[in-house]
């Protein structure tokens, strides 16, 4: 059984990864920070059931992934509006005039090359870069072998380089 000192080190060691990946996957960073909670409230009721062998990183992280596909239909009728507004990702010329500016166009792009990854490969490859979680907890999350984690983590990042090297080649960075 865990206790609340060894808990609290879980939290700080996994929760800022959890929420990147969140982030990083479509989830807006209130949702995520509630989701993080949410999923540590949830490990912490039921830890007297949890015995040494058990991943709390996997565990926490899997937690998190059934709770935004539960929010998801709970909410998925409703409209969602676009949070961003086209000004905020500037032109070619405004992104030179500060590196602030650059930065944030930069992390557009990013995000561009990240979204057009189709799903399998886009979920391996922020779990294991933003979440850095190990391979091994991946692919128990997922389901699959480490194998064909390994192969999706891989093809991400060739695709991903790729897309990069196009929009530099296009100007857009």
């Amino acid at each position: 059984m865990i206790n609340e000192k060894e808990m609290q080190a879980y939290y700080q060691e996994i929760a800022p990864r959890l929420t990147n990946y969140l982030v990083s996957d479509g989830t807006n960073y209130e949702q995520a920070c509630d989701i993080v909670q949410e999923s540590f409230i949830r490990v912490w009721q039921h830890r007297d059931k949890l015995s040494d062998k058990d991943s709390i990183s996997g565990l926490v992280f899997r937690i998190a992934k059934n709770i935004r596909i539960d929010n998801f239909r709970k909410y998925r009728k409703e409209v969602l509006v676009d949070e961003y507004e086209d000004s905020v990702v500037p032109t070619v010329e405004e992104s030179h005039e500060n590196s602030s500016a650059d930065m944030q166009y930069l992390r557009s792009c990013i995000d561009k090359a990240l979204n057009s990854l189709n799903k399998d490969l886009r979920t391996c490859y922020t779990l294991y870069n933003v979440g850095e979680m190990p391979i091994k907890d991946i692919a128990e999350l997922l389901g699959i072998s480490e194998s064909l984690v390994k192969v999706r983590i891989h093809r991400a990042k060739l695709f991903l380089a790729e897309k990069l090297q196009y929009l530099r080649d296009q100007g857009d960075f």
